[in-house]
């Protein structure tokens, strides 16, 4: 390439390829690395809750199944009579059924059927305060405080974090692609006239439209292959030779069998 607005178009090029895609780079960069450390809160408030999330669904399965709710643990019942609360709590009936004895015969009145109320009255309220104590013991479990919450902002906060990486990497992009075009545009009185440059579409890759000039579309593309030949690499903005051609075909000459155009 050569000429005053080649100049510019390179550095336009390299706007377009370095220093647009070089932020965006550190974007996502900045991005996966805050990601990063977010994940691996995450994973330590997981670790944490495992264990508390297994004991609340066991209690919570145990409870369930005692009041006969659907998805209850079978056979709560049974599970919950064998409790070391429950045990512990019962534990000490025969030795209030010998208090009770000892105190019935002292005054006589063992043999009456008083006796026998007495000792089916403690055997119930032994068993009911076993419960009571079990069930506490369940319900505490129940309730123990879960990482839930912060689990489920933590992983929100990653989705987010990467998403602002993507948006911020666009958004450097884009000022990059307007300042580039910015300065492309600042030629002012020189234009599209004193442009010259290979423009042959067969050279050119993902060409897409960015804007226009003096009456022609601007583009930004990637040389291909076949560019590369000819020492262009990375990315490239100006007309499209064919464009031309079609108004101005005086300014299109062939060099090394590819359309360039040349200055007015």
């Amino acid at each position: 390439m050569g000429g005053i607005v080649d100049t510019v178009t390179d550095t336009v090029g390299g706007l377009f390829g370095g220093g647009g895609d070089d932020g965006a780079d550190a974007a996502r960069d900045a991005a996966s690395i805050q990601a990063q450390y977010q994940k691996e809160a995450l994973d330590y408030l997981k670790e944490r809750e495992a264990l508390p999330q297994q004991f609340r669904e066991g209690a919570l399965g145990q409870l369930g199944g005692l009041y006969g709710l659907e998805g209850g643990a079978p056979g709560a019942n049974r599970q919950i009579r064998s409790n070391p609360i429950f045990q512990a709590t019962i534990g000490d009936t025969g030795a209030q059924e010998e208090a009770i004895m000892r105190n019935q015969s002292a005054t006589g009145a063992l043999r009456t059927s008083g006796t026998e109320q007495m000792l089916a009255d403690n055997q119930r309220q032994r068993e009911l305060q076993a419960y009571q104590n079990t069930m506490g013991g369940l319900t505490s479990m129940a309730n123990l405080p879960s990482n839930a919450g912060q689990i489920a902002q933590q992983t929100a906060g990653i989705g987010q974090t990467l998403g602002q990486g993507q948006i911020g990497a666009a958004q450097s992009q884009a000022a990059s692609q307007q300042a580039g075009f910015g300065n492309m545009l600042g030629l002012g009185s020189l234009g599209l006239a004193a442009f010259s440059a290979f423009c042959d579409p067969r050279l050119k890759s993902n060409a897409k439209r960015i804007g226009s000039m003096g009456g022609y579309n601007i583009y930004q593309w990637d040389w291909n292959d076949e560019a590369k030949e000819l020492g262009l690499e990375g990315k490239g903005v100006g007309p499209m030779a064919d464009e031309i051609e079609k108004y101005e075909p005086e300014r299109i000459e062939i060099r090394d069998g590819y359309k360039y155009v040349r200055a007015a």
